[in-house]
């Protein structure tokens, strides 16, 4: 099973033994705020749910559960999945998609996770030239994160819908990064 290792985290691939930790950060209305599918209420809707990001029930989406890593003060690795980064599907584009339970918010490690997973990816899909994402225009902690891990700004697109900010459409802003090997073609064609 692939993993990857950071200073302050371990990600590993999503699997059903984090259903529990899955279902505590989907559960959370603070942590799904931000999402399109808003807030699951049961342990068998995020089952559910789960069973889309798996790589038995999904093998082109590549999907991984954060964990801090033991460190001097702690030496102990924590059992708790602390967050979920990955992409959900690789065609018709590939859509980067995180988040975070809120007692973990503010430290760094959504960039982090971020910016590993994305190096990562590179190295796992080596013809995909492009990953996507979307946020919220007012979501500017994540907008942050993501212009940290080198996402550019590229548009914005109508259509969003945020179930714990009411009825209704909302405006996202779309990201873009390109694979290493991309950019450079790009800067010299």
């Amino acid at each position: 099973m692939d993993q990857i290792e950071t200073p302050r985290l371990l990600l590993t691939q999503l699997t059903e033994d984090n259903l529990d930790d899955f279902h505590a950060i989907w559960s959370s209305p603070e942590a799904t705020r931000w999402s399109s599918r808003g807030c699951l209420k049961t342990i068998e809707e995020s089952k559910e749910q789960m069973k889309g990001l798996l790589v038995s029930n999904n093998p082109h989406g590549l999907n991984y559960a954060v964990f801090l890593r033991p460190t001097s003060t702690a030496p102990s690795p924590t059992t708790r999945m602390i967050g979920i980064v990955g992409v959900f599907r690789l065609t018709p584009i590939v859509e980067l998609g995180y988040t975070f339970h809120p007692s973990f918010w503010g430290k760094g490690y959504a960039t982090e996770s971020v910016g590993a997973f994305v190096s990562r990816f590179w190295e796992l899909r080596p013809t995909i030239r492009i990953m996507t994402a979307k946020t919220d225009t007012e979501n500017w902690e994540s907008r942050r994160v993501l212009g940290k891990c080198g996402f550019k700004e590229v548009g914005q697109e109508e259509g969003i819908v945020l179930p714990a900010l009411g009825v209704g459409r909302r405006e996202a802003v779309v990201f873009e990064v390109c694979a290493p090997r991309a950019e450079a073609t790009l800067q010299n064609p």
